[in-house]
C-alpha cells in the first residue's frame, strides 16, 4: 500500500498556524461584537483613546490597587457619550476592586472621561471619539 505525501500547506493555513487559534477567536469575537449591539469592552488605561459608533456601547474596566474605588459617574467633558452604569466585576483580587463602567455613544464628536479614585490623587483620563 502506498501513501502519497501531504500537499504543501497553503498560505492561509501557514498563517493560521503562526497566529494560533486563540488570536483568530479573539479577532472574530471583536468583529462580531462590533456588528452587534453588545458593548465593546476595554481595560481603561492612564491615557487611552477609543472609538465608538453612535448608538453603540463601550465598556471600560478599571482596577484599583489598594483600598478605595473609582467614583461613579466619572467626569465626562461633552455630550457625545452618556454614562450608563458602573458595576463591580469579579472574581475579587487581593489588589483591589475591579469596576466596569459602561457608556453609550449619543452623537458624533469626542469626549474625555476622567476616572477619579477615592483614595489616591492619580486619575485615569481616556478619550472617546464617537462617529
Amino acid at each position: 500500500m502506498s501513501t502519497s505525501p501531504s500537499p504543501p500547506a497553503t498560505a492561509p493555513t501557514r498563517l493560521l498556524h503562526r497566529i494560533g487559534m486563540g488570536w483568530l477567536t479573539a479577532a472574530l469575537t471583536l468583529a462580531l461584537s462590533a456588528c452587534s449591539g453588545a458593548p465593546t469592552a476595554f481595560n481603561a488605561g492612564p491615557s487611552g483613546t477609543f472609538s465608538l459608533r453612535v448608538g453603540h456601547e463601550l465598556a471600560l474596566r478599571v482596577q484599583s490597587i489598594g483600598p478605595g474605588e473609582y467614583t461613579a459617574p466619572p467626569q465626562i467633558s461633552s455630550t457625545a457619550i452618556r454614562f450608563v452604569s458602573s458595576t463591580l466585576v469579579g472574581p475579587a483580587v487581593p489588589a483591589g476592586e475591579t469596576q466596569l463602567f459602561r457608556f453609550k455613544g449619543v452623537r458624533s464628536g469626542s469626549a474625555i472621561i476622567t476616572f477619579q479614585h477615592t483614595n489616591i490623587s492619580a486619575a485615569i483620563v481616556d478619550t472617546v471619539a464617537v462617529y
